[in-house]
Parts: structure tokens; sequence; C-alpha cells
């Protein structure tokens, strides 16, 4: 593995939804500058078909990491990314098999990268870069703001915050939402718990997630409340990308209880 792929990495997560993983890589293929980056993908047992996709990838280096045992969709991510950062990874892109990219992830992942290299940004800290955001609105392609929320829809992530806040946070169970067991709720408790800690997110979204049937958490009818409607950067062009410190990052919430979407 060369030194400088194994400094910036890509993390995959793939299952057994063969028709979204064609999409997703075709997407990743498309993604500027991502020959220069290694792709470890943490993949489950029981998909063949899925399994040739993996062997077939030829537009970046790809490692495998086929699990004996089904890890989980929290023990899958988890483990594949601590593969990575073990190996040396300063800088990690994490998607699973039905998310699809735009075309700058790269060029933007490195660029935060270079803007904040632990976590400190002017009198805030970071916890990761969010690439999903629910963007409907002509918002400056190129601005970038903080946010409390965050979705595990793509992300990216330093070396300096896998150690420090997702590592540890991952297993934990030990927060304010009972009775749910979601990697994602337990890194929404360290946000919680530490003064001054956000996510940094494009306006305009960076990902967007294809994978309305099939998943572990798939709900056809909320997926369509949340989805429809939304944008994200499909553009070309080079971007020189800031940080907007009056930007108001875009979300679309739903309301459980009367099954309607809202924007906020």
């Amino acid at each position: 593995m060369a030194d400088q792929a194994a400094q910036w990495t890509v993390t995959l997560t793939v299952t057994d939804r063969p028709h979204y993983l064609r999409q997703t890589l075709e997407h990743l293929r498309q993604v500027r500058g991502i020959e220069q980056w290694h792709l470890f993908i943490g993949l489950e047992p029981g998909c063949p078909e899925c399994a040739q996709l993996c062997e077939a990838i030829d537009f970046m280096p790809r490692t495998i990491l086929s699990n004996p045992q089904q890890l989980g969709i929290r023990g899958n991510p988890f483990y594949t990314m601590q593969y990575a950062f073990d190996l040396g990874s300063q800088v990690n892109i994490y998607l699973e098999d039905d998310i699809v990219l735009s075309p700058d992830v790269a060029e933007l992942a490195l660029w935060y990268q270079q803007t904040i290299e632990t976590d400190q940004l002017f009198d805030v800290r970071i916890m990761l870069l969010n690439l999903f955001v629910t963007s409907i609105r002509t918002e400056p392609v190129a601005d970038l703001g903080i946010s409390q929320f965050f979705s595990p829809w793509g992300m990216v992530i330093n070396a300096f915050q896998w150690k420090n806040f997702i590592e540890p946070a991952w297993w934990n169970d030990e927060h304010r939402y009972p009775h749910q067991y979601d990697w994602t709720l337990s890194l929404s408790e360290v946000m919680n718990l530490q003064d001054k800690l956000f996510v940094l997110a494009p306006l305009v979204s960076r990902s967007t997630n294809i994978g309305r049937e099939g998943g572990l958490h798939s709900h056809p009818e909320r997926f369509d409340l949340l989805m429809n409607g939304l944008q994200h950067h499909q553009g070309e062009q080079k971007i020189d990308y800031k940080i907007n410190n009056k930007a108001q990052i875009h979300w679309r919430r739903l309301d459980y209880a009367q099954m309607t979407a809202y924007d906020e």
C-alpha cells in the first residue's frame, strides 16, 4: 500500500444489497482524485454478488476485509475504520453501501484535513465533517457551517477525532436515549456532554442516501418523507471552500407522531 494511500482512506461497509452497491461504487469512481485514496471494504458474508462487485474494483487501491461472521450495522463500520486508522490513516471518508457521494468529496476531505488538523476551529471544537444535510434551498455551494446535529450518511474523520471522540464513544450505551443501542446516539451523546463541540457540514449536501428498501432500519414511507425534494451537489467545478460563521445548516425533521416532515 502506497504511503499516501495509507494516509488518505475511504471505508465502505457492504452487506447484501448489490443493486445499491453498484450505484455507490459508480459514484465513488467519479469522485475527483479518488485514485489517490485507499479503499477499505468491510464485507459481510452471505452475498456472492456483492463480493464480486468489490473484487472488480479497479479505479482505486482497495483492501477487502471479509468478515468471517456478521458484524452488523454497529460492528462492521467500527472494525473497518479501526483497521484503517490503525494502519496510519490521517483522514477517512466513511460511507455505507447505499450512500452516493458528490464528485468533490475527496477535495473537500483534504481541505478539511488541512483546515482542522485536530479538533480546533476558532472558538469551538469539531467532532467530524458531516457530508449529508437535508439541503433543498439554493445555498452557496462553497460554504460550510457548524451544527449540533449530524447524520451517519457520509462523514469525514481525521485521526485525532477518531482516537479522541469516535472510537472511545462508539460502544457507549449509557446515554440519554434509553433502550436504544445505536452508535449514532452514542456519538450524539458526546456532543451533548462536551461544551462547544459541533460537527462541520456543507450547506449543500455532499452525499445522499439511496437505500429506500431492504436495510435493517429501512421504512420506505419515512424515507420518502425525509428525502423527497432534497438536493446534493453534483457539479464538476473546483471549489474554494470557506467557513461561514453566520451560516445555518438546513435540516429536515420528522414528526413521528403525525408522520409528517418539516424543515428547520
